[in-house]
């Protein structure tokens, strides 16, 4: 298994699937950088490494993730063309049954049978961008399953996860590494500085300037006193399990983990990020 690097909320939400993969006596391969499976092996112990590169990208601030995402193009394709090459590498020295890839689009087998992850099956776009949509749907089309992060009833992403065209497809429900927890004990008021660097920065100067939050979770140096700088994310979750108002940026792994935590969220979209700006709407600003 592998999952996209672009913030965290992708590696949290792969925690918990991978501890369903665990508790059927799989054997779990999981490709990332050594960093990330430090994390992950804080939850799953019987799990083995194999080193994969993160996707050579990074956001420039301005608030306009597809300028930034055109820009990159040509070294995203080459490095997913890499990807899928040494995915194939892989298959072949452990003996690899089955693929699983929450949202990187290089990370299959045509070998063996791969499961794409998401919960957008439907790009939030605007009119100009529609053409990613096509691009999209065609790197989909090389994955054997796609699995939707979502719930088929009560879908937390909205028309995000709407499945209108894909037969090989079911929703998996909602996935988060917390435990549920009882709302009655929650008392904290606390901002977590999520998302992919610069944008973090940015939210760490909004949330400093909240004079009711208690703590602020942030991997980022701060004059502040309410920032708190957690060794491990098992040492964070203490104060998210305290939390009765969660503020952040509202990636879709951050709804859900709040409702899996039981807290209220005070959410903002990521500058520019059409896919947050629409749950947003969707969440908070009907």
């Amino acid at each position: 298994m592998s999952f996209l690097n672009w913030g965290k909320g992708h590696l949290s939400r792969s925690i918990d699937i991978c501890r369903k993969l665990a508790g059927q006596n799989n054997q779990l391969f999981i490709a990332c950088e050594w960093e990330d499976f430090l994390v992950l092996s804080e939850y799953i112990s019987n799990t083995t490494h194999v080193s994969l590169a993160n996707y050579p990208f990074q956001f420039s601030g301005s608030g306009n993730f597809a300028k930034d995402l055109w820009k990159s193009r040509k070294k995203l394709q080459q490095f997913m063309n890499f990807e899928q090459v040494e995915l194939e590498k892989l298959v072949i020295q452990h003996a690899i049954t089955l693929v699983v890839s929450d949202h990187r689009y290089g990370f299959y087998s045509k070998h063996v049978p791969s499961i794409f992850i998401t919960h957008q099956l439907n790009l939030a776009l605007k009119w100009w961008q529609f053409p990613a949509q096509y691009i999209h749907n065609n790197w989909l089309k090389a994955f054997s399953f796609i699995w939707i992060v979502d719930d088929e009833k009560e879908r937390l992403a909205g028309r995000l996860s709407d499945n209108k065209k894909w037969k090989n497809s079911q929703y998996i429900g909602y996935f988060s590494r917390f435990d549920s927890t009882d709302a009655n004990s929650k008392t904290l008021k606390i901002g977590v500085c999520n998302g992919p660097y610069p944008y973090n920065q940015h939210l760490l100067h909004q949330l400093e300037l909240n004079s009711s939050l208690d703590f602020i979770i942030s991997s980022l140096p701060s004059n502040d006193k309410r920032v708190i700088h957690p060794n491990t994310w098992k040492e964070a979750d203490v104060y998210f399990y305290q939390a009765i108002e969660l503020h952040g940026y509202c990636g879709y792994s951050t709804l859900m983990d709040i409702q899996r935590l039981n807290c209220k969220g005070v959410l903002i979209p990521t500058p520019g990020q059409s896919e947050q700006e629409y749950l947003y709407r969707l969440h908070y600003n009907h």
